[in-house]
């Protein structure tokens, strides 16, 4: 019984010094950038032993869609793949006819394509969002074969190409 217990004291002296070295490590390893840099010769001394208070403003994230510098984005032809590929990471409106509207039953996701290949721009609106076009009245369906105004930001993906994410009814609309 005793040689038990006392196996038992070693695997949990093992298990905390395990833990504890870790610790330590993860410590050194990842100290604040005013502790790591205080022995750099160019640094002036910092003073730790007041209050130090640093201004902190929050600023809301914009609401996609609704955007009231829509004039400035700037606006491209959906069929302009190396243009719309030039401002991949920002935002920007594109207008073409969506060539078909495929739809995923597993994941219930639309993907509005604007052309038969999978160089041409894709808007995908996923299931989180299509209820609210549902509630808009715009059935994703209803958009093939429909020339169509998209505003949103678009996104370079290495897998599935060219695409812009709905995410509101407002992002798009159909062009008379």
């Amino acid at each position: 019984m005793t040689g038990r217990i006392v196996a038992v004291l070693i695997a949990y002296a093992a298990v905390f010094s395990a833990g504890w070295i870790g610790h330590v490590l993860y410590q050194r390893w990842n100290q604040p950038d005013h502790v790591a840099r205080l022995g750099e010769a160019n640094l002036p001394p910092v003073d730790f032993s007041g209050r130090q208070s640093h201004p902190v403003r929050f600023v809301p994230w914009p609401q996609p869609g609704n955007d009231e510098r829509a004039a400035e984005l700037p606006t491209l032809i959906a069929r302009d793949v190396d243009k719309i590929r030039a401002l991949a990471g920002q935002r920007a409106r594109i207008r073409g006819r969506v060539f078909r509207v495929g739809h995923s039953a597993k994941s219930n996701t639309y993907f509005l394509n604007f052309g038969p290949s999978r160089e041409a721009l894709t808007a995908v609106i996923f299931a989180s969002s299509v209820a609210s076009f549902e509630e808009a009245r715009l059935a994703p369906k209803s958009f093939e074969n429909k020339e169509v105004e998209l505003t949103g930001q678009i996104k370079d993906h290495p897998q599935y190409g060219l695409e812009v994410v709905l995410e509101e009814p407002k992002q798009i609309r159909v062009l008379p």
